[in-house]
């Protein structure tokens, strides 16, 4: 059974070395590139075992030399229906893994991000954990609950992706809450702050977005 995958797309990877970093800390995993995903893996040493899309963004002979390798390729029409990273979240749901990372998925294109945060709630709903990465934080929507551990002075927010998020339990934050509800388009779960060894959010009903920062007033830049 596989436990961790990992899935890069064609948006913004952010810093290289973090990403290493990370991949180094999952243990085994899976790799699957959304078509032009792969060109985030230049210089990184890692060639996917998966590599999903149109291929409308990738050099042919990049292509070819991963077909060479051994790579699954699947392809898909370029007048497909959905995104790439929705085929390839759709592809990782199907091994029913335990855990699921995102990477490249925001910057770039806000219709793009867009998709991609609402691809969290599809996973949610396979009751499989899902998160989409960068060096600035995690974002991820829990399937009833999340913990935080040594994690103090870190900023996260919360923002319903559905319309009522109810019986929203928060211990441990500046900003604690018991049994609240939040709803959509509504801001006010934004910028609370962890300052606890041990923070725990808890769910009863809806989808939450959960945004956890991984250093205090560490922030994306504004282009």
């Amino acid at each position: 059974m596989i436990q961790n995958i990992v899935i890069v797309s064609g948006g913004r990877l952010g810093n290289v070395d973090f990403f290493r970093r990370k991949l180094n800390q999952t243990g085994d995993f899976l790799l699957i590139c959304c078509d032009g995903g792969a060109r985030h893996l230049a210089g990184t040493g890692l060639a996917p075992d998966v590599l999903i899309g149109d291929m409308d963004s990738l050099l042919l002979e990049q292509l070819e030399l991963y077909e060479q390798q051994g790579v699954k390729v699947i392809r898909y029409p370029a007048g497909k229906d959905f995104t790439d990273t929705a085929l390839a979240l759709d592809y990782a749901l199907g091994l029913e893994p335990q855990r699921i990372q995102i990477w490249g998925a925001l910057g770039g294109r806000v219709d793009h991000a867009l998709a991609n945060l609402f691809l969290l709630v599809r996973a949610k709903e396979a009751g499989i954990a899902a998160c989409l990465l960068d060096e600035y934080g995690e974002t991820f929507v829990p399937v009833h609950e999340a913990v935080f551990e040594n994690a103090e002075g870190c900023l996260l927010s919360l923002l319903a992706l559905s319309s009522r998020v109810e019986g929203v339990t928060l211990e441990g934050f500046a900003y604690p809450l018991e049994e609240g509800t939040l709803e959509l388009s509504e801001s006010r779960g934004v910028s609370n702050i962890i300052v606890a060894k041990r923070a725990r959010i808890h769910v009863r009903s809806g989808h939450l977005l959960v945004v956890r920062y991984w250093q205090k007033d560490v922030f994306p830049e504004a282009d």
